[in-house]
């Protein structure tokens, strides 16, 4: 433990530049709430790092080495908002809803909607990749059972008599100077196989090394990525997925051979990076209502077919609706050069766009940034084709004397297709094709 006030260490000001300062007042908020009853309390994780770095970081995490449920309770009855528990682990979630900003006195869009509270514990794994058992202990332990030596730094808040304090137990703030990720122990990934996911992340994130052993032992237990259940894969899949250099990532592990593992068919395209900066930056022609987060799966997927995406999707657990949307996607990948074919009728593509869902759409346009036809396709259906009717119905055809059945939709998707093919104009034309199309047995 580090003998110096943390204000010595890095500034008197540091915790506002990081978290802003009014994220700054909540935590004194909640540092109070502990030393009323002089509850041993600390802020953990990813914000005392970046303090360290001087990052930009909104993640309030803390441990009690006491109850911290009944903590985050309190808090809770005083301040507002709402608790949910997870007492096999000893944590709550702490969410900002409601009066709570209001009652707290903070801006609501300046603050942390959601503030994680655990007890401090030590962990035991029955098996690789297991859940842990937990058991409750002391801050130290609590420190030595996380995954890599950045991540084990603590700002003790309460009592009062010590805050400020910075607990360095591993090592944390050399290998935050070194600029490496390291492991605490060679059980680590065996253990945790998601780490391996999170040490991409990190090291991509803050430009670090891997530390040559950790690296080691990384790819070891690569492997035992298969016996991580799709839950806990897809989770860290949409954490990558948020970091600004997301694409970097899955490269890096796709180059690691972790995506193989994840399932033999997971690849992603060489230009993944400029594929998602696309969802960020770049609008359709159309006014997308499309959820970015959906296509940025379905640009993730595009490399493999659609039989291989729906697969990778049910080893994710991934819900039937963005299931959906990732197949469909790499159907329009197989359709490519149709798609992208000038000479081929706007037909045959709305044949195959009807009944899609708008991100896999979304995404294939963006995926076709290099083939205009197959965009301009793309674009005619979204803003003309998909509305596109005839100007007869059902009571038309009845009123001829057509007996109703399967034949009225052959007939008016005839109709509807030689109005988005330019056969037919008007409804005169439309008439005239109509009799054509009965004279034919259609």
């Amino acid at each position: 433990m580090s003998k110096k006030p943390f204000a010595q260490l890095v500034g008197r000001n540091a915790m506002r530049q990081v978290v802003g300062a009014p994220a700054a007042a909540l935590v004194d908020r909640i540092a109070g709430g502990a030393q009323v009853n002089k509850r041993s309390l600390y802020l953990v994780g990813g914000v005392p790092r970046d303090i360290i770095l001087k990052l930009p970081n909104q993640d309030l995490d803390f441990v009690l080495e006491t109850d911290a449920i009944g903590f985050a309770d309190e808090l809770a009855a005083r301040y507002g908002g709402s608790v949910l528990a997870h007492k096999p682990f000893g944590t709550a979630v702490w969410t900002l809803d409601g009066s709570a900003p209001e009652m707290l006195g903070l801006p609501a869009h300046e603050i942390p909607q959601h503030i994680d509270f655990a007890r401090a514990r030590s962990e035991a794994y029955s098996e690789p990749a297991a859940l842990p058992i937990v058991v409750p202990a002391d801050i130290k332990s609590d420190l030595r059972r996380r995954d890599f030596t950045l991540n084990t730094l603590a700002i003790q808040l309460s009592p009062a008599a010590v805050a400020g304090r910075l607990l360095d137990e591993c090592g944390g703030l050399n290998d935050l100077q070194s600029g490496l990720i390291r492991v605490l122990h060679e059980r680590s990934f065996i253990d945790d196989p998601t780490r391996i996911l999170r040490a991409i992340r990190l090291s991509v994130r803050l430009g670090f090394a891997i530390e040559t052993e950790t690296d080691g032992l990384m790819r070891a237990a690569l492997p035992l990525i298969g016996r991580l259940t799709g839950q806990r894969l897809f989770n860290e899949i949409k954490l990558s997925l948020l970091e600004p250099n997301a694409g970097e990532i899955f490269l890096r592990l796709q180059d690691l051979g972790a995506l193989g593992y994840i399932h033999p068919a997971f690849r992603v395209n060489a230009d993944i990076s400029e594929l998602l900066t696309r969802v960020r930056e770049s609008a359709t022609p159309w006014k997308a209502a499309a959820d970015k987060k959906t296509v940025e799966c379905c640009l993730l997927l595009a490399a493999v077919g659609a039989d291989e995406a729906d697969a990778i999707c049910q080893r994710l657990n991934l819900s039937r609706t963005l299931t959906r949307s990732i197949t469909a996607c790499a159907r329009l990948m197989g359709a490519a050069a149709m798609l992208g074919d000038a000479e081929s009728p706007p037909s045959q593509a709305a044949r195959l766009l009807d009944g899609l869902p708008e991100p896999a759409l979304h995404a294939a346009w963006l995926l076709f940034a290099d083939s205009p036809a197959a965009q301009d396709k793309l674009t005619s259906y979204m803003t003309t084709w998909r509305r596109q009717k005839a100007s007869i119905n059902g009571g038309h055809l009845e009123r001829m004397g057509i007996p109703p059945g399967p034949r009225y939709k052959r007939i008016l998707d005839a109709l509807r297709f030689a109005w988005i093919d330019g056969e037919v104009n008007s409804p005169e034309e439309e008439a005239l094709y109509l009799s054509d199309l009965l004279s034919a047995d259609v």
